[in-house]
């Protein structure tokens, strides 16, 4: 028989490849949307706010820029 916790437990934190996944972009140099959705991005990691977090990610890497070369 097992004995199951019957109390609160700390959050579990999922590894730093998953945070990659989850919360990785490259910003445009040079763009002033993606640098401060950038910074959104590095406030919400501080304030632990993980779906403001995500979201400024995928902002970044959905913002259009013109082809290099084209």
């Amino acid at each position: 028989m097992t004995n199951p916790i019957k109390y609160p437990q700390p959050p579990v934190e999922l590894a730093g490849a998953v945070d990659d996944y989850l919360y990785g972009c490259d910003p445009e140099n040079g763009c002033g949307v993606c640098a401060a959705l950038a910074e959104q991005l590095e406030a919400a990691k501080r304030a632990r706010d993980w779906g403001k977090a995500y979201d400024a990610a995928a902002e970044v890497r959905n913002h259009p820029h013109p082809q290099k070369g084209t």
